[in-house]
């Protein structure tokens, strides 16, 4: 008679030695390895406040998948082409601390990807004129950064959401220029900065060359012969569409794609 630690052991061993094969006899039965449905997303938490230095932050677990971001306010001089704007940054770090896969140094392809997508993301949060504090003289410039703790799979999607619920704990504080000396003075509680929209990430996974599944963790990322990322505002409208990787997603796949992001929309609205 086999035993239930014998049948988990020759699972581990099959998954090691060939990992696609495994992938594809679970999605075969219109099912995954983790027990889920082709659609069906992972438990989202997040926690804002998490980090007492930050003017703003928040930690965000998608499943198994953590990350946190701290946004830090300091005040600089304007760009001179843009006088009533201050500055938004966004850097994602993905370190051998959240998955053996990533190696000290330079930051990866995957992170800086990440990073320069969610930079063109955070100009739906918000507007940067409300940060200026003397026209053409001091605005504030705000820096998020975004840390993986634990990667398993989805690092985009965590990332986003982490961005905006930070910037909805942020709070600057009071500031006042001083024509005379040049100097700003700031202090006080501080006070919330006006979002313009909230943003819903949905990624989509394609797996082989046939399956295609929401909230993909590591090991069917591995996988992965593309990736679908949507982005719905506040009011269900489409922020951002953003394919990658070789493999074709059709039309009709994108659509349904698009609906169960709305669906998911209002689960974590």
């Amino acid at each position: 008679m086999v035993e239930a630690g014998q049948v988990t052991f020759a699972m581990q061993t099959f998954e090691r030695i060939h990992p696609v094969e495994f992938q594809r006899r679970f999605l075969s039965h219109s099912t995954r390895h983790s027990g889920r449905e082709f659609m069906q997303f992972r438990p989202l938490q997040i926690i804002k406040g998490a980090i007492s230095t930050a003017q703003g932050s928040a930690t965000v677990r998608l499943g198994n998948t953590t990350v946190v971001c701290g946004i830090k306010a300091e005040i600089c001089e304007p760009d001179v082409k843009r006088p009533t704007s201050g500055y938004l940054t966004t850097n994602v770090e993905l370190s051998p601390m959240c998955s053996a896969r990533f190696r000290p140094g330079a930051p990866s392809d995957e992170a800086q990807v990440a990073s320069e997508h969610i930079h063109r993301l955070s100009a739906h949060f918000l507007d940067v004129t409300q940060l200026c504090i003397e026209e053409g003289r001091a605005v504030w410039s705000l820096s998020a950064d975004i840390v993986c703790l634990k990667h398993d799979g989805n690092v985009l999607d965590a990332a986003v959401i982490a961005l905006g619920a930070a910037l909805e704990d942020l709070r600057l504080a009071g500031a006042e220029f001083d024509s005379a000396t040049g100097m700003v003075t700031a202090g006080g509680e501080g006070t919330h900065v006006i979002m313009k929209k909230r943003l819903f990430p949905a990624t989509f996974t394609l797996v082989g060359d046939s399956y295609v599944v929401a909230d993909a963790d590591d090991a069917e990322e591995q996988l992965a012969a593309a990736s679908l990322l949507v982005v719905l505002d506040e009011d269900g409208k489409l922020a951002n569409i953003w394919k990658r990787g070789a493999g074709a997603i059709d039309k009709d796949t994108i659509e349904q794609c698009v609906q169960v992001a709305r669906v998911r929309m209002a689960e974590i609205a």
